[in-house]
């Protein structure tokens, strides 16, 4: 329980700056500003911001941001004015944060990987053609799909119109029957 006594305000406040685009004299005027705010919030506020704090600088420094929101809002839903009350909750959501963290894999988009020709690629790249792949392949197989449900008498006819052929009447209007009779129902089944 000492940790939490150690952690100030000010504490606090810096980390919160840091986060904004300001330098030199703007820095330590900002830090003021948050400081000035931070001792007008009730107690309920400042104990999930002290708490939260020891807790976030635990964690890597990509993710204090985000882990010392997340527990400051537990906190802060928890409504504790009680300092040791604040610093358990904290712990406790801090260590499964910290589990779930070890248990994910964390990759870079701009990560360099082979691919399958063994030709170095980033991961976003590879992302994006193995999901360009899959469309192409789900098309290609409900196309495979749509034309295997056509009757034998309306597969010329379709084929003509895909091969850009224009139609002729009978053809249309067969066609046109079909599609009225049973093409919607046949494609959707």
């Amino acid at each position: 329980m000492v940790q939490v006594m150690d952690v100030t305000y000010r504490n606090v406040a810096v980390m919160l700056a840091k986060s904004l685009p300001v330098e030199g004299e703007q820095f330590t005027l900002k830090v003021e500003e948050i400081l000035a705010t931070i001792k007008k919030l009730p107690q309920t506020s400042k104990v999930a911001l002290k708490s939260a704090y020891i807790f976030s600088q635990k964690a890597p420094v990509e993710e204090r941001e985000d882990l010392f929101q997340e527990l400051t809002l537990t906190i802060y839903k928890a409504h504790t004015k009680d300092e040791r009350l604040a610093y358990s909750i904290a712990r406790c959501d801090w260590k499964n944060w910290w589990s779930k963290y070890k248990i994910r894999q964390h990759y870079s988009l701009d990560l360099a990987v082979e691919d399958s020709d063994g030709s170095p690629v980033t991961l976003s790249e590879l992302i994006v053609g193995e999901c360009d792949f899959e469309l192409r392949m789900n098309g290609k197989l409900d196309a495979e799909r749509i034309w295997d449900k056509l009757p034998d008498t309306i597969k010329p006819i379709v084929r003509n119109r895909l091969l850009g052929k224009a139609l002729t009447n009978t053809e249309r209007s067969t066609l046109h029957r079909w599609i009225k009779a049973s093409g919607y129902q046949s494609l959707m089944a």
